[in-house]
């Protein structure tokens, strides 16, 4: 196409669209145009399509741009005009047969009967617009044939109905934002806006960025606010009747946590629980004084203790742990679900069992006064500390008492009361296996732990947790003897079994200081220690000082445990081990990832309801300790002994003692401002 003079109006096709313009000058073989919308473009003159019109030469001011932009505007309208005048459905039948590319003149005469240049170009633009009964092909257009034709018909209509569905779910969304009031329509597109918000809800930014955009639009259009997106949605989910509650437990959404069991998992439960145990090949051991010391509120009562004198010091020390293998067998309902959830989760709200209840709390739960099956660890230790032998053994044990570890503290501390003697046996033992593993290397390192838990009329109770106590030291050292027994049994026996690992820290772990307060050590310490690991290798346990050990005392509540049982079982009665090397593999990883999503699911509850319980306190103060100041200060709360960062602490050092005013909180949002009171 010959270059049109200065003041021309010509048009080209800019992506999928055709643009009006005036023809300003020609510089370096581009012509400067004036577009309709006010534009200066360079364009080469081999893109124009069409040349409709000639005048005067634009001047190169804004004046000028402005009438340019005038006379292409008219210009684009008078086209536009006669492009809607084309009726494209009969152009395409007419033409259809052909199968051939069909040149812009002749399609534009079969129109518009003329194929002058705003006929072509009125042509063109009526085809493009259509979509969907030609494809351009150079200088022509070639008809698409009938099926294809009806195919994107379809699909177009699918598309202008997913978009009125999309436009009535955004609609009702905003209603009842604004009402409360929701009219669920149960289209496909509401349910992807839906499954996005429940995903926006629950992940946060971990949500996929697809389903991030859409929920974002539909928290857009019905108006949702939040101080974070994710707390948008849920409110807005929560109008609509998606979460049950205010308080709604995200982790068990989030993880797909089971919360109920199957009916013939409970049936089988109930079935087992009900039947009398198998006492043949059992040690009878309910002659012995046998203690559970515990939480008030544990109801799964997995572990038992036992002491005997031997003379000289030595004693015979019995960690006694439920033994839930003579209710349940793997493969069975009950052995299948418990596998699927892998271990108890406790939230403070609620707890979701591994195993029902009629069996973790009632019939294989060492219930004082019951005879109960369990797998014994029986080990003599003598007057230093040091194992001299150990059994383990399937037996039947009656325990004397339930004790709570305050009880056992104050019969420690007064040494009165029905089970002092045994308690202050057990006492010292646990302080010589300790002094044995301090001298291997073990790190006590005993934090102290708060609990929140909500009571069912919705009230907060918060309890704090010293481990340091007598009681919990006794009961500490006694489960780590049977870990310890548990791994040394099974390895030199060639069973597979899953061992715990922890590889020693780098540096040199700090000193505590008594001139700074205790969680100042606590967090510097935590921060050298490796990570602990579990694998079917024993190797050393740096922070227990083991050379080898195992988790098995909490089969009720940890299915690692339960089949570490199994193996130990088998193998007792002269039988090969239940799971080989695959099979235990196989638990590993697929217990493992449960135990993790458990903890992070509590972590979060966790604070969640901390934070329920410091919104009480706003405008008041809280008080805590600095214990790191890079790359901001990090204070842990007194009260809460949460760990919060609090950057408005300006040169704050490690160590310090802060008064902070609760400023905001918001748990849905995970927000807590504190500043310096």
């Amino acid at each position: 196409m010959t270059a049109p003079a200065p003041g021309s109006v010509v048009a080209w096709w800019e992506h999928d669209a055709i643009v009006f313009g005036i023809v300003a000058a020609e510089e370096k073989q581009r012509l400067i145009l004036f577009t309709a919308d006010g534009r200066e473009e360079r364009v080469a003159p081999a893109r124009l399509v069409a040349t409709l019109a000639s005048g005067a030469a634009p001047a190169r001011t804004p004046e000028g741009r402005r009438e340019a932009a005038e006379r292409a505007s008219v210009t684009a309208a008078e086209v536009a005009s006669r492009a809607a005048a084309v009726d494209v459905g009969t152009v395409w039948e007419l033409t259809r047969d052909e199968g051939a590319v069909v040149e812009e003149a002749a399609l534009a005469a079969l129109a518009l009967s003329s194929d002058d240049p705003a006929s072509r170009l009125a042509t063109m633009i009526a085809l493009s617009n259509d979509g969907v009964r030609f494809v351009r092909k150079g200088s022509g257009w070639q008809p698409r044939g009938e099926q294809a034709v009806a195919e994107i018909l379809v699909e177009r209509e699918q598309v202008a109905r997913r978009a009125d569905e999309k436009a009535g779910a955004l609609d009702a969304l905003g209603r009842a934002w604004r009402d409360g009031a929701w009219e669920a329509r149960g289209s496909a597109v509401e349910r992807l806006i839906l499954f996005a918000l429940e995903g926006l809800a629950v992940y946060d930014f971990e949500a996929p960025e697809k389903e991030r955009a859409l929920a974002t639009e539909a928290l857009a259009a019905a108006g949702a606010r939040g101080e974070r997106p994710s707390e948008a949605a849920f409110r807005l989910l929560r109008r609509i009747g998606r979460f049950a509650s205010d308080d709604e437990n995200l982790g068990v959404v989030r993880f797909g946590l089971r919360t109920a069991f199957p009916e013939d998992v409970l049936r089988q439960a109930e079935e087992a629980a009900s039947a009398e145990f198998e006492r043949t090949a059992r040690r009878d051991l309910t002659g012995r004084e046998t203690l559970t010391i515990d939480d008030p509120a544990t109801r799964e009562v997995d572990d038992a203790l036992s002491i005997e004198e031997r003379g000289d010091g030595v004693v015979e020390v019995g960690v006694h742990i439920a033994d839930p293998c003579a209710f349940t067998a793997p493969g069975d309902p009950v052995d299948v679900e418990a596998r699927g959830r892998g271990t108890t989760y406790y939230f403070p709200e609620r707890k979701l069992l591994m195993i029902p209840p009629v069996l973790s709390e009632e019939a294989a739960s060492l219930i004082a006064g019951c005879d109960r099956p369990a797998l014994s660890f029986l080990v003599v230790v003598d007057a230093t500390g040091r194992v001299v032998s150990s059994e383990i053994a399937r037996t039947v044990v009656r325990v004397a008492a339930r004790l709570s570890y305050d009880e056992v503290d104050a019969m420690l501390n007064g040494g009165t009361g029905a089970f002092a003697p045994t308690l202050t046996r057990l006492a010292a033992f646990s302080e010589r296996r300790e002094s044995v593993r301090r001298a291997a290397g073990a790190i006590a390192l005993r934090a102290p732990e708060t609990e929140i838990r909500v009571a069912p009329d919705g009230s907060l109770a918060l309890s704090r947790r010293d481990p340091d106590t007598p009681a919990q030291r006794l009961v500490s050292e006694a489960m780590v003897l049977a870990g310890e027994v548990a791994a040394a049994w099974l390895d030199s026996r060639r069973v597979p079994a899953i061992f715990r690992r922890q590889a020693a820290p780098e540096g040199r772990l700090p000193e505590a200081d008594a001139s700074q307060p205790e969680a100042v050590h606590i967090r510097a310490t935590r921060r050298l220690l490796k990570r602990g690991e579990a694998g079917l290798q024993p190797g050393t346990h740096h922070a227990l000082g083991l050379s080898a050990y195992a988790q098995v005392t909490s089969p009720l509540r940890r299915y690692q445990d339960l089949a570490m049982h199994r193996q130990i079982v088998a193998v007792l009665a002269g039988k090969p081990p239940e799971y080989d090397v695959p099979a235990m593999q196989s638990i590993l990883a697929s217990t493992e990832r449960a135990e993790s999503e458990g903890r992070r699911a509590e972590r979060a509850a966790d604070r969640y309801w901390m934070l329920r319980w410091l919104a009480r306190s706003v405008g008041g103060t809280v008080t805590g300790v600095v214990v790191d100041v890079f790359p901001r200060p990090i204070v842990v709360l007194d009260e809460t002994l949460m760990e919060q960062p609090v950057p408005s602490l300006v040169a704050a050092s490690i160590g310090d003692r802060v008064r902070l005013k609760v400023e905001r909180v918001n748990p849905r949002a995970d927000v807590l401002v504190l500043r310096p009171s």
